[in-house]
């Protein structure tokens, strides 16, 4: 694991901290939990969350919020999860995406509106955006298949963990759902400068269902 960004060092040890980042893998809540000093309360899909022998760790070890697997709901009772979580100074991992990666070529995809739902109800929670490098190919990816088919079991394997540093977002930002999340994801693609990547273009924000 190697560690890197301005937020490496100034990150929140005590309070609520709303954690966003990329998602290639299943292990990447366990990979920013080696590297962040905090306790982390991740919320996880029910594709993973629901595995067997998987939901037992969730629940019991990883305090985990449960995102139910749905392309449109009325109802979304894990952001008023998360929001009660902030409240107790917990610091929640969210990988606004809603999904894992599935293309090379998009390491990236849109973030949905749950990330600007927590905070418009709680605009003062310090935002860090992490970027995970390195997941991508991993035996719990899905690059040439599902997780766990068509690739080898791998225990080694180089992860870099950009930090960027805590901030709250602008009212002004905060005002408009589409800003907060192209805000947050020209945010997350701007920290693999960190690591000498090729630039991204910013997915565009756009209402499509999470």
């Amino acid at each position: 694991f190697r560690v890197h960004g301005p937020g490496a060092d100034v990150f929140p040890l005590r309070g609520p901290v709303l954690v966003v980042a990329n998602h290639a893998c299943w292990m990447d809540p366990m990979l920013l939990g080696k590297v962040l000093p905090r306790t982390l309360i991740p919320m996880m899909t029910s594709n993973f969350f629901d595995l067997p022998g998987i939901r037992w760790l969730m629940i019991h070890l990883a305090q985990a919020i449960r995102v139910a697997a749905s392309t449109f709901r009325r109802e979304v009772p894990e952001l008023a999860e998360a929001v009660r979580r902030l409240d107790e100074g917990r610091c929640v991992v969210m990988f606004p995406e809603g999904w894992m990666r599935r293309r090379e070529q998009m390491p990236l995809r849109h973030f949905g509106q749950g990330i600007w739902r927590i905070l418009q109800e709680r605009p003062q929670t310090p935002v860090v955006v992490c970027w995970i490098e390195g997941n991508w190919g991993s035996y719990f990816s899905w690059k040439d298949g599902p997780p766990m088919k068509n690739k080898k079991f791998d225990l080694r394997r180089p992860i870099d963990i950009v930090i960027g540093e805590p901030h709250t977002l602008p009212p002004e930002v905060l005002e408009d759902q589409l800003a907060t999340r192209g805000r947050l994801m020209r945010e997350c693609l701007a920290l693999r400068r960190e690591l000498g990547l090729e630039e991204v273009q910013t997915p565009a924000a756009t209402a499509e269902a999470e």
